[in-house]
């Protein structure tokens, strides 16, 4: 009876390391590919082509089309304007090469006029990869808002905001992929009154206390000089605490003339477009690693665990080191820093703590 018993007890305890060892084995394997995520930057919908239907249609042609708008749509939204330059001109075979998948959301032909709209999913891996390859960091800024307050002195006259070309034509100029959600000031005269009197000590403007009276400590001030046929353009900028100024320089025979104005506008509003991007700079040189334990009381909730990896983009990829059916180590190698990858997890309900050195992962209940 006794040996019943320990038979018993042994084929138990073998069965339970089998289980484990198959479990931990389905688990590895279904790391090995990265998958994408809806919220993915790397996912450029609703691209838009269209033309005439005649004896040389081709429907591939548009399909070519939609897949290089989507790629200068992806630069713009990713990348420094200045670093677009570098990578712009690639051909049409090497942007197929880093499209994943695409999907025509909706396609017409009507009055000898065909129209499409496409969803291209770009591999993330190759993309990165690629600008690896090219020396080309990229951004991953997400949307904010703030206020812009332009001050624009003529000839040392402070011009009212209704007389201000750059406040009354801000919103309406559009820049690609704009994250930057703009609110303007309204027309204060004791605002306008302490512009006039602090012009030429800038600095200890109280720019923060504009910013608070519309519910945001994110601001974008430009203070501009036209003199001489030249604008002067001092900005002042903070984005989540972070506080940059910055000089800008333009030469302009007429100042009321629109067509320069506006392309100045654009200008500036890309400007202050790659001081949010270059807050949110991914280094894709220095990939960085972490540890981390995570623990669970169903094995369900580690696999929610793992797709929620998947889902956040400066994750590069990520291994199972250690598996029982109670905890779980993960090492991850991730772009940007720790904060970064806090914030992003903590947005799918996951808090990433340091507990004396041991980084783990709990759910943010």
């Amino acid at each position: 009876m006794k040996n019943y018993l320990l038979f018993k007890y042994i084929g138990i305890k073998i069965r339970e390391y089998i289980f484990l060892f198959l479990t931990a084995t389905i688990i590895l394997l279904s790391f090995e590919n990265k998958g994408f995520s809806e919220e993915n930057i790397f996912i450029v919908d609703d691209v838009e082509v269209n033309g005439n239907i005649d004896l040389n249609f081709s429907r591939e042609k548009y399909i070519d089309k939609a897949f290089v708008e989507s790629y200068k749509i992806l630069l713009s939204r990713i990348l420094l304007s200045k670093d677009i330059s570098k990578i712009e001109n690639i051909n049409l075979k090497k942007i197929k090469t880093l499209i994943g998948s695409f999907q025509i959301k909706n396609e017409t032909y009507k009055n000898n006029e065909y129209k499409s709209f496409f969803k291209i999913l770009y591999n993330d891996t190759k993309v990165k990869q690629f600008l690896i390859k090219e020396n080309v960091s990229y951004s991953e800024p997400k949307n904010i808002t703030a206020v812009f307050f332009p001050a624009l002195f003529i000839n040392d006259e402070l011009k009212n905001l209704s007389e201000n070309y750059f406040f009354k034509n801000w919103l309406e100029t559009k820049i690609e992929n704009q994250n930057i959600n703009f609110i303007l000031p309204l027309e204060d005269l004791d605002d306008l009154s302490n512009l006039k009197r602090i012009r030429d000590d800038i600095e200890t403007i109280d720019i923060v206390n504009l910013a608070k009276k519309y519910n945001t400590d994110n601001y974008s001030f430009a203070l501009m000089d036209y003199q001489n046929n030249k604008l002067n353009i001092y900005l002042r900028i903070n984005f989540n605490n972070n506080e940059v100024s910055k000089n800008l320089y333009y030469k302009i025979l007429d100042i009321n003339n629109k067509k320069e104005l506006n392309v100045i506008l654009r200008k500036i509003k890309m400007q202050i477009s790659d001081i949010w991007k270059s807050q949110n700079i991914i280094n894709l040189a220095i990939p960085l690693s972490l540890t981390i334990k995570y623990e669970y009381d169903k094995l369900s909730e580690l696999d929610r665990l793992k797709n929620v990896f998947y889902k956040i983009s400066i994750i590069d990829n990520f291994s199972l080191t250690e598996f029982n059916i109670k905890h779980s180590i993960f090492k991850i190698y991730y772009y940007g820093n720790p904060k970064r990858l806090s914030n992003k997890l903590l947005k799918f309900g996951y808090e990433l703590k340091d507990d004396k050195g041991l980084w783990k992962i709990k759910k943010n209940d």
